[in-house]
């Protein structure tokens, strides 16, 4: 195999992953797991039902799984400029969870040292929150830009 085409077989791979994207009827299903997972999720709180620790993390898992199959799933008319806002939405995404992961245990350990007057010491965020944060601004970004165009 020469290596001009040993470089496009790789570039066409690279490229297959790059332009990986469900279809756009799947958007529905993400939507919907999406609204049945926090509506139970919400209805379990409001009614103070228990569930065990075991549903609440698949519930959790289950909407970042919807947040993604929406992140993921194709336009009807996926063009150069869609590709270009998902783009700056997903970088837009990274750099506001960046800054959240990094100030958010400051702020929680500042509110808690004002309420509680106490040093509880530093919290990490932890990765549902990290994901779901990402997923939500990206799709917040994406449909912003996407409203513009």
């Amino acid at each position: 195999m020469s290596k001009e085409t040993f470089c496009e077989a790789e570039e066409r791979r690279m490229n297959k992953i790059l332009n990986f994207g469900l279809p756009n009827s799947y958007k529905k299903l993400g939507i919907i797991l999406v609204a049945l997972s926090i509506l139970f999720l919400i209805t379990r709180k409001i009614f103070d039902i228990e569930i065990s620790e075991t549903i609440r993390f698949i519930l959790k898992r289950v909407v970042l799984v919807g947040l993604l199959i929406i992140a993921i799933s194709k336009e009807k008319v996926e063009d150069e400029m869609i590709q270009s806002m998902r783009g700056r939405a997903f970088t837009m995404a990274f750099i506001f969870g960046v800054i959240f992961s990094l100030a958010q245990p400051l702020f929680n350990y500042i509110a808690s040292f004002i309420v509680e007057k106490e040093d509880d010491g530093l919290t990490d965020v932890g990765d549902f929150q990290v994901l779901w944060l990402l997923l939500t601004i990206y799709l917040l970004f994406f449909y912003m830009l996407k409203r513009r165009l």
